[in-house]
């Protein structure tokens, strides 16, 4: 189930991605850090994933699924990875990844949402507004850097009835010439929140260096 669950996901990441080339919410330039009080998934023990010239955390014990975007399999030009629990599907971290020249972050973000709204058993997309902000190493929001743009949401799982919530962003390394989508998702136990799920997303943010 989990492996068929996140192939699904990564065969609509290609399609949307070629058709109006993603981008992402990463951190260009620094060291990745740890700290137990702002990581990823506010996990007591973190891991490096650390390849194709960038690197993030997540907790310890997540799965990480790697797969070919433009090509068969992921390399430094184009792919995709993905960072889930392995009993679960949620929370769930992905961000793929293209060398382009194209950097318009507005259809970016929307492109996100297209592949969002593929993903099977998600309905329901409701989205906030989009906001703007620069990053160049750690600490989103904070620092002076490169244009970013990102937007929160809410959907539902089809089956359940769940709520999911997260945030899709879209930013261009033009040290690199590549693009990033990164996306989270989450599960609600007490309802939405978009403090939450930026919270988690800058987690992600903070530890992610592009090479």
């Amino acid at each position: 189930m989990r492996r068929l669950d996140m192939k699904r996901i990564t065969t609509i990441g290609i399609l949307v991605l070629v058709s109006i080339v993603l981008v992402s919410m990463a951190g260009c330039g620094g060291q990745a850090q740890t700290d137990s009080s702002v990581d990823a998934a506010s996990a007591d023990e973190v891991r490096t994933f650390s390849k194709y010239n960038f690197s993030f955390q997540c907790p310890k014990d997540f799965l990480i699924w790697q797969d070919g975007l433009l090509d068969e399999e992921a390399n430094e030009n184009s792919g995709l990875v993905q960072a889930t629990p392995e009993e679960d599907n949620y929370p769930l971290f992905a961000v793929s990844w293209i060398r382009t020249w194209q950097w318009g972050l507005e259809g970016s973000l929307e492109a996100g949402f297209a592949g969002i709204e593929n993903w099977e058993g998600i309905v329901n997309i409701t989205k906030g507004n989009v906001v703007e902000t620069t990053k160049t190493g750690q600490r989103m929001l904070l620092q002076v850097g490169h244009r970013m743009l990102y937007q929160y949401y809410t959907a539902t799982t089809e089956t359940q009835g769940e709520i999911v919530y997260g945030v899709v962003g879209a930013f261009y390394c033009p040290d690199t010439q590549r693009t990033f989508s990164l996306v989270t998702m989450q599960k609600s136990t007490t309802g939405s929140s978009s403090q939450e799920a930026l919270a988690y997303f800058e987690g992600y943010v903070d530890a992610f260096v592009c090479h």
